[in-house]
């Protein structure tokens, strides 16, 4: 009975040594390889505006200047104007005759003729050039002694007259303002002038000689102005072939020559010529700080034939 026992144990024990020799011999288990879950890219869906996001919205852009008979290109523009002056000469600081220096010209130029070329400088500014010339002579009697360039004119003496305003002009327009819907334009512009102005004066004194004949006695002088004048100007269309300007400008100093433009037209368009009418004054006065100095106002309606160089402009 022992020894089945002990055979039965050393055959438990022979089976367990057995067992755990394989299980040792065996390779360990490997855990099984880890898969990388695929990702999935979501559906992107535009973002709601929100209203403070309308809020920030640029605004739409700015309008340009209309295209539509504005008046700008190429162009050359004679003018006719009808006017009234009675220029005059007035005794400046530097006289020291003891006899009056003024005197009124008695006869008023009834025209003058002038032109204007303009020439763009970008999409909405412009360079102008303009002259005018305005002359007359006439005949009066002194009516006192007078003094004039300091020549003596004896009073009730016989009195030829002649003289002559010139106006030379550059003017730089500067588009400042807009406003424009559809063919129907306002523009404010500022205006940026050189003007050179000259006054040209002849009275000739027809002194009598004890044999019964006149001697000519001339009193003349030149006087001038060289100023820079600004000014503003208002144009406007109110239809492709219809449209107006208004404008001014001018400059003075104390105490020396003074000088003032202003105009306001109509204008009418058809294809590269174009009809104006309008009504202009110019005013002058030189630097009284000479001796003689001269000064007067001219103004009256005006008409001109404007021809652009250019095709007419359409409307995109």
């Amino acid at each position: 009975m022992k020894f089945h026992l002990n055979g039965r144990l050393l055959s438990i024990g022979v089976l367990l040594t057995t067992a755990i020799g394989y299980a040792q011999d065996q390779p360990a288990a490997q855990p099984p390889p880890q898969t990388t879950p695929q990702q999935t890219t979501p559906q992107q869906t535009a973002p709601q505006q929100t209203p403070a996001a309308a809020a920030r919205t640029p605004p739409a852009p700015k309008e340009t200047p209309s295209t539509v008979n504005t008046g700008g290109g190429w162009s050359i523009e004679p003018i006719y104007w009808r006017t009234t002056v009675h220029p005059a000469l007035h005794a400046g600081a530097a006289d020291v005759s003891t006899e009056p220096g003024n005197f009124a010209y008695p006869d008023s130029a009834k025209y003058a003729l002038g032109g204007v070329i303009s020439m763009p400088l970008g999409k909405t500014n412009s360079l102008r050039f303009s002259f005018f010339q305005n002359y007359k002579s006439g005949s009066t009697f002194a009516r006192s002694n007078l003094n004039l360039f300091g020549t003596a004119i004896g009073g009730g003496d016989f009195l030829t007259t002649y003289y002559r305003v010139r106006d030379y002009k550059v003017s730089y327009d500067y588009l400042t303002y807009f406003f424009h819907r559809g063919s129907t334009d306002f523009r404010i512009k500022t205006l940026w002038e050189f003007q050179f102005v000259d006054v040209s004066n002849q009275i000739e004194d027809f002194v009598p000689n004890s044999d019964g004949t006149f001697s000519a006695n001339p009193a003349s002088g030149t006087r001038s102005i060289i100023y820079p004048t600004l000014g503003l100007a208002f144009e406007g269309t109110f239809s492709r072939h219809l449209r107006f300007e208004i404008k001014g400008s001018g400059f003075a100093l104390p105490h020396r020559a003074v000088l003032g433009d202003g105009e306001g037209s109509l204008a009418l368009r058809f294809g590269h010529l174009e009809l104006i009418a309008g009504a202009r004054a110019f005013h002058f006065k030189t630097s009284p700080k000479k001796d003689q100095y001269a000064s007067g106002t001219i103004y009256g309606p005006y008409a001109g034939i404007r021809y652009y160089l250019g095709g007419p402009k359409r409307q995109r």
